[in-house]
C-alpha cells in the first residue's frame, strides 16, 4: 500500500511538472530503451 501511494505521488509530480513518465513494468532494457529513443525522436547506432 506505501508503495502504491509513493508511485502514485510521483506520477502526479511529474504530470504537474510536465516531466515524461515511462512505465517499465512489463518491458525488457531493450524495449524500454526503443521506446526512450522513439519518445525522443533519436535513431538507433548500428556498429
Amino acid at each position: 500500500r506505501q508503495c502504491r501511494m509513493e508511485v502514485a505521488e510521483v506520477e502526479a509530480l511529474y504530470r504537474k511538472n510536465n516531466i515524461p513518465c515511462l512505465n517499465s513494468t512489463n518491458y525488457s532494457v531493450e524495449e524500454i530503451a526503443t521506446k526512450i529513443l522513439d519518445i525522443m525522436g533519436l535513431n538507433r547506432r548500428m556498429y
